[in-house]
């Protein structure tokens, strides 16, 4: 499970905030293909097969957001830090009010047709 912390912001609005760590998402972000005649014998022609072990769908992420982010969220307001800063579960209150002032500010979700 992801860390997670609730606080309060200026207007003493709740806020939830937790770690993004995205596992669907495309991590290759160039083609690291090497010509088989520059690399010499020892690579194998990769061209050939997909390699992946588990099949599915993936979604090109932003290079910032391919590590993860901290979303928040209080209501319909959402925001967004990347790339998650080290230790912000031990920043202070003061402190990751100061974070979420900095955030990425989002769009609010759509709403689906049956919730």
């Amino acid at each position: 499970m992801s860390p997670h912390r609730t606080f309060l912001d200026d207007l003493a609005r709740l806020w939830n905030a937790w770690e993004v760590i995205p596992i669907w998402g495309e991590r290759r972000t160039t083609s690291r293909r090497t010509h088989v005649e520059e690399a010499g014998s020892r690579l194998v022609d990769r061209r050939t097969r997909e390699r992946r072990r588990a099949p599915g769908l993936r979604i090109a992420l932003p290079p910032k957001l391919a590590h993860g982010w901290i979303a928040f969220e209080c209501n319909d307001e959402r925001r967004r830090v990347a790339p998650i800063p080290e230790g912000w579960t031990e920043l202070s209150e003061e402190a990751l009010r100061e974070l979420w002032r900095r955030a990425e500010q989002l769009p609010p979700r759509r709403k689906r047709l049956v919730e």
